[in-house]
């Protein structure tokens, strides 16, 4: 597919599936059962807000409608699908409209991290059986690639539209050649006009991509579930770095069966904390027995060192990955069962004297690529 740049609208490469916004499926509540005065019913959940800052003091407010007088309990659940407050614990409520407000802090009172979360409610009432909303297993995971956006070099902003939240990962480089980065690592986003900021550098901010010929961006997007509220304005601690801090795992969300015939992506299901793309890290051991060399001078050969930082181990751990070599984004080589970590020379007499890029993909069988890249300079 041609690419345009610039400020105006761009046409994505894409991958398997292929819809552009107008078709972003929304999701579809439960059904209520036609007699509610024999059962009962949990309805018209909503959120007063799809966004909101826990360190800025703002609250959010989760509506919901019941038709008898029960005992409810609500919950907050991160996107791993674990506990992240009981927000209202068996808690008398009346028939019609009800509200519970959550603070965005967590069970120990701390702010949550920026990222996605959802609520369950649960609901009792004597003789009736429990009624239950638990997004999870009705809503979130549709998938599909965006093929539209709008591109600026002046501005240094990519935009497009989502008509639902979503997850939202983009993925930038050169077609039949090297992936370069990842500009956003299934991140969650509202629905509407989102505009994400890129410099048009690669991983490691070496070399400039947007201009480079076959360049090409791949975005890809799942729905989150239902009522999802995303909380932004932490800046002192990442979803990762609050999960791996916890003392010991939270409990998890109830398993209940999905409803419906749905095809889900296998990302929707899998931790926030290891699905995304890993750091590659490249070294020279033969010049970089000290500090790292900005721009080594090689003349025949240099030995360079295949690695991933010793904190992105855990998500190769019993994996395949395939490692790919590329010399000024032309293949070079590859590993098919690489090993990590990985050396290999770098022959570099064929290549003309002046500055050459290494870059390195190493993919996994989960989808998840990490990206490097080192420059040196050819002497004669």
């Amino acid at each position: 597919m041609a690419l345009r740049t610039g400020p105006a609208p761009v046409l994505l490469a894409v991958g398997a599936a292929v819809c552009m916004w107008p078709c972003l499926r929304l999701a579809k509540s439960q059904a209520v059962p036609p007699d509610v005065s024999k059962s009962l019913v949990i309805a018209q959940v909503s959120v007063a807000a799809r966004s909101f800052a826990p360190f800025l003091k703002e609250t959010v407010q989760i509506r919901y409608s019941l038709s008898h007088d029960a005992t409810v309990t609500v919950k907050v659940f991160d996107p791993d699908q674990e506990l992240v407050r009981v927000i209202a614990s068996k808690a008398t409520r009346k028939a019609g409209a009800n509200r519970e407000s959550w603070d965005g802090r967590d069970v120990d009172g701390k702010v949550i991290p920026n990222e996605a979360y959802f609520f369950t409610i649960e609901a009792e009432a004597s003789g009736l059986a429990p009624a239950v909303y638990d997004p999870i297993t009705f809503s979130g995971g549709d998938f599909g690639d965006i093929t539209r956006g709008e591109l600026s070099h002046d501005m240094g902003t990519f935009s497009y539209k989502l008509g639902q939240p979503s997850r939202v990962r983009l993925r930038v480089g050169i077609q039949g050649s090297a992936m370069a980065k990842t500009v956003v690592d299934w991140e969650p986003r509202v629905a509407g006009t989102i505009t994400e900021r890129w410099n048009g550098m690669d991983e490691d901010n070496l070399v400039s991509i947007w201009n480079r010929e076959r360049f090409t961006m791949i975005l890809t997007y799942f729905t989150l579930p239902e009522n999802s509220v995303i909380a932004v304005g932490n800046d002192r601690y990442t979803y990762r770095a609050y999960k791996t801090g916890l003392p010991a795992p939270r409990p998890k969300k109830e398993e209940r069966p999905f409803t419906g015939n749905r095809k889900i992506t296998p990302h929707f299901l899998r931790s926030r904390v290891t699905d995304r793309a890993f750091r590659v890290r490249l070294s020279f051991p033969e010049l970089e027995k000290g500090p790292r060399v900005a721009l080594p001078e090689v003349k025949d050969r240099i030995l360079v060192r295949v690695d991933v930082d010793p904190e992105d181990k855990t998500i190769l751990i019993n994996q395949q990955h395939e490692i790919m070599l590329f010399n000024d984004f032309i293949f070079h080589a590859e590993e098919e069962r690489g090993y990590l970590p990985f050396n290999f020379p770098w022959e570099v007499k064929q290549l003309p004297a002046g500055e050459h890029i290494l870059t390195v993909n190493i993919s996994s069988h989960s989808d998840q690529v990490g990206v490097g890249s080192r420059k040196i300079r050819v002497i004669k």
